[in-house]
């Protein structure tokens, strides 16, 4: 047995030896090998036809057949795989070079040899050098060919179910195609599979399968994509690529219509290749009509006997063992999902918000708002969500003048920012016109007190003065014009509470006094009125006869504890009596009177408030000078000359710190916060102090801090990570302001009081255990107050009892998508007839028997629960809504579905409002390609209406739909 020829051009070249004629080879290269006689097939290995890379010595994947025309022919070919994105692997490497050798009886003599059927061994070595340098060979030259077929039925039994077939049947214009009929489709050649499918997802992106709605193929605008799974089988030896579609639950009905039956449409691209790159010759659209289904009526129940179809992030009440009963609390959830994403913020105000500002559906979706109005405008401050989700990165801030109330009918989870904290006063610069502006409270807090305006300085321009015109006081005979120079006092808390028709506002840091001013200790003292007004001034004689007294810093606000003092420090060397500005005094939580009742920080007494804001700083004259006499006398002038102003300077003050805001959030179900919630009060604002050399007269006067605010948590389960400062409520700083240049000694603003938190759950949080996780700790109380503040003076917890008054007596469950199974393609939900639509049974406190929702009951003859109680959201004790949806792609999780954008599985548009009657869903937008294949209920409770009271919990949901 010998070798004769082979496809590389072999030659023999002494007759035991073979070489090739051809080294550059493709890189899916078929070598073939006639022999002398029929080849044993299982002789062949890869130590008898050895092929290896030069470089590795490693052998290429590859396999050996006999050719089924000849048995004395051997073919090699390297093998072909596919990589995750279904990219062609060929055996051989591009430009690697290789090493073929079969071994013969007459030069290898330990073998092992490829063998005859008769077992005689090869006696002839092949060995030659092969260079992968060609690229692919396309198998079969020319353009691909595709061929589509399906299966239809020919005959139904007498049941109606599909019993005789015609198969393979040729797809383009096919009817009666059977419902689980696959889609296959033939290429007369190898093709690329990375143009077709990829063979491990089972999904293409060249070849694409919808449903046409309404049967009028030519307006591709109302296809919707039918989801499915691909396969690929290439036959290298036929030369032939087979891909089989397999719809995902089959194909859905042709529908009711005569003259509208629905149609498959398959789609071929045109960038379909085979290995050659040569495109497919017949691209395009082929389509053909599916069986049409009769179905019977389909009543979907949901007994509520285990949680499975329950949405547990959107979800508070106990749902299971047969009953779905009243929550503690959450709310409505009339607004659906808050989802705050990573790197967004999301501010919302709680004195007028109508969500315009979000734009990004995924984050909040006006067309999952429960009873929308016609504005969607929030005016109270009370917030009602599904869900509330802050991703880390996130930041959920409020504004306004009411607590921010969050309520949560499900589970609240918090992984980035709330921010209700006050802002600080700025870094302020003396020779503005105008005082530095007060820090912005957060949610309901006090104002941050403005700074002392500039004193007017139009009279002294002559003497070096700064203008200043108008701003006062100009006349100092009229004690009224300090009003503008005096920093302002910080924003108050409402006092006795936020809801009381009397409320006043209490607590405010003190502003700054501008200085000089007239004081019953010297009435004297005032700002001058022109260069020879200087009574009211106090020079030192050691300092040029400069006035040294700055004006008095802002006082820090209360809440829990008292404001601190605002603490002015004297810049001179005192010779003689000198009169400085009083300390503004820091807000007085005593004017609170805080009791237990207080610290509930309970918003229907109205104790849910923010923080007091600190005052600012006054303006003054420091370093206004008088013609005195140096190291004398500042009152003697020189001789022959008027005592008077000789250079005046004039300083406006900072701001205050705001108020930390009031926050509350109640989460039906739980409450998860591994983020920071910010209720901080803000710094009082700062002069630069000691000044800059080069701006000597930049002695702005501090403002005071603004009070912590009140943070209340709520839910049945409040977990918070074990980090310090997650929950911040501490006051704010006061600022530095002017002070003394030797040694260096600021002026400080009051600081600001610690604000409120208190938990609440079914198991109480113990302080101890909590408090670690809270800024400010003990340890910083106990060093500004004494060791008789404690933790508890700030941070209370509690059992959660929520009151029966709306949105705190309101709760609620939600379903997860419900995709009904069966090879329909619609949903047409029944209208109410001799039966109701949808119906479900409620439990009743001295009824023996559950009674209809909405159809006959023992209690009210010819009147239903339903039109007895209305289904108004906050008129009636149960109300029930659904909303429908088409969806085109796989629920992976029905309880988690991505509702819009690019990943999400339903079709753009198709997400319909909530309802009241699952019959509104059938044709909600008017468009078949749209109408619902999913739906989902909600149903609300609300204690506070007065027939609630005996109603123990409902069973059995049930919806009657025509599938079609």
């Amino acid at each position: 047995m010998a070798i004769t020829t082979c496809s590389l051009g072999c030659s023999n070249t002494g007759g035991t030896q073979i070489s090739c004629g051809v080294t550059d080879v493709f890189l899916n290269q078929e070598i073939q090998l006639r022999f002398t006689s029929p080849v044993d097939p299982n002789s062949v290995t890869n130590n008898s036809f050895q092929i290896t890379e030069v470089t590795t010595g490693k052998t290429p994947a590859g396999a050996f057949s006999i050719s089924p025309l000849d048995p004395n022919i051997l073919i090699y070919r390297p093998q072909l795989t596919f990589d995750s994105a279904g990219l062609p692997i060929f055996g051989l490497e591009l430009d690697k070079t290789y090493f073929l050798k079969v071994p013969g009886t007459a030069l290898d003599p330990l073998g092992p040899y490829i063998k005859s059927t008769t077992g005689a061994s090869n006696s002839s070595r092949l060995q030659c050098t092969l260079i992968a340098s060609r690229g692919v060979f396309d198998a079969r030259p020319g353009r691909p060919r595709a061929t589509m077929t399906i299966d239809r039925v020919s005959g139904y039994d007498v049941n109606g179910d599909p019993e005789t077939f015609e198969l393979n049947v040729t797809a383009a214009e096919a009817t009666d195609v059977y419902r689980a009929s696959p889609v296959r489709i033939v290429f007369d050649d190898v093709m690329n599979p990375a143009t077709l499918a990829n063979p491990v997802t089972g999904q293409s992106e060249t070849i694409t399968a919808f449903i046409d709605a309404d049967g009028d193929t030519s307006n591709p605008a109302d296809r919707v994509p039918l989801q499915g799974t691909f396969t690929l089988t290439v036959d290298q030896n036929a030369l032939r690529t087979t891909v089989i579609f397999q719809p995902s639950g089959g194909f859905p009905s042709a529908g009711s219509t005569v003259g509208e039956e629905r149609r498959v449409v398959i789609v071929l691209s045109a960038q379909i290749a085979d290995l050659g790159g040569n495109t497919v010759i017949n691209p395009g659209a082929t389509n053909f009509t599916p069986e049409r289904i009769q179905f019977d009526p389909l009543v979907v129940q949901e007994p509520f006997a285990d949680p499975g179809r329950e949405d547990p992030v959107r979800s508070g009440n106990p749902w299971g063992n047969g009953i779905l009963s009243n929550g503690p609390g959450g709310g409505s959830g009339r607004l659906g999902d808050l989802i705050v994403l990573p790197g967004r913020v999301v501010e919302l105000n709680t004195d007028s918000e109508d969500f315009s500002s979000i734009t990004d559906p995924q984050m909040f979706n006006p067309d999952s708002v429960l009873d929308a109005p016609a504005n969607l405008e929030i005016t109270d401050g009370i917030f009602e969500f599904a869900r509330l989700r802050i991703d880390a990165g996130g930041v959920l801030r409020f504004r306004g003048s009411n607590p921010a109330r969050i309520y949560v009918r499900g589970e609240c989870v918090i992984q980035g920012l709330i921010d209700v904290a006050g802002t600080s006063g700025v870094l302020h610069t003396s020779d503005l016109l105008t005082g530095g502006t007060g820090g912005t409270p957060g949610p309901n807090g006090g104002l941050g007190g403005d700074g002392g305006d500039r004193p007017d300085g139009s009279a002294f321009l002559a003497v070096g003065g700064q203008a200043n015109p108008g701003v006062g006081p100009s006349n100092v005979n009229d004690p009224a014009t300090y009003v503008f120079v005096n920093g302002a006092s910080g924003g108050g808390i409402a006092f006795p509470s936020t809801i009381d028709p009397g409320k006043t506002f209490t607590a405010g840091g003190g502003g700054g006094l501008a200085w000089p001013q007239p004081t019953t200790a010297n009435p004297a003292l005032h700002f001058p009125a022109n260069v020879n007004d200087v009574t009211g001034l106090q020079p030192e004689v050691y300092q040029e006869c400069r006035n040294t007294v700055a004006s008095a810093p802002g006082g820090g606000g209360a809440h829990s504890l008292s404001g601190g003092l605002g603490d002015g420090v004297y810049a001179g060397i005192p010779v003689g009596p000198i009169f400085l500005a009083p300390d503004s005094e820091g807000g007085d939580a005593d004017d609170l009177l805080i009791d237990d009742s207080v610290r509930s920080l309970d918003p229907d007494l109205g104790y849910l408030r923010g923080g007091a804001g600190g005052g600012g700083g006054g303006a003054h004259l420091q370093r206004t000078q008088t013609n005195g006499q140096q190291l004398v006398n500042c009152a003697i002038p020189p001789p022959a000359t008027t005592l008077r102003v000789a250079d005046y300077s004039s300083h406006s003050g900072a701001g205050g710190g705001a108020g930390g805001g009031a926050l509350q959030i109640a989460a039906g179900r739980r409450l998860i916060h591994n983020g920071v919630i910010e209720a901080s009060g803000g710094d009082g604002g700062s002069g630069t102090f000691p000044p800059n050399p080069s701006t000597p007269n930049d002695l702005a006067q501090a403002g005071g801090g603004g009070a912590g605010g009140g943070v209340l948590l709520q839910s049945q389960e409040v977990q918070i990570q074990a980090v310090p400062r997650r929950i911040d409520i501490s006051g704010g700083g006061g600022g530095e302001g002017t002070g003394s240049p030797f040694p260096v000694d600021p002026s400080t603003g009051g600081r600001g009081s610690p604000g409120f938190l208190r938990i609440e759950a079914n198991e109480p949080a113990e302080v101890a255990n909590e408090q670690s996780k809270v800024e400010p700790l003990e340890a910083d109380l106990q060093a500004i107050y004494g060791s008789g503040v404690t933790m508890e003076d700030i941070f209370t917890t509690a059992v959660w009892s929520p009151s029966n008054e709306a949105p705190s007596g309101m709760s609620g469950a939600q379903s997860c998508w419900i995709r009904p199974t069966g090879n329909f393609f619609r949903l047409d939900f029944e209208a109410d007839g001799a039966e109701p639509g949808w119906d479900m049974r409620v439990r009743i406190a001295g009824q023996a028997e559950p009674q209809s929702f909405r159809g006959e009951n023992d209690l009210f003859p010819g009147q239903t629960l339903e039109a007895l109680w209305g289904n108004d959201i906050g008129g009636a004790p149960i109300v029930v809504r659904f909303q429908g949806a088409r969806a085109t792609g796989t629920l992976i999780d029905a309880c988690s579905v991505i509702e819009t954008g690019a990943l999400s599985p339903l079709k753009s548009g198709s997400l319909t409002g909530w309802v009241e009657h699952p019959s509104e869903l059938s044709d909600f937008h008017g468009e078949e390609s749209l109408t619902p294949n999913i739906f989902r209920f909600l149903v609300i409770w609300d204690e506070s209406q007065p027939e609630f009271a005996g109603i123990e919990g409902l069973e059995d949901l049930t919806v009657t739909i025509q599938p079609d």
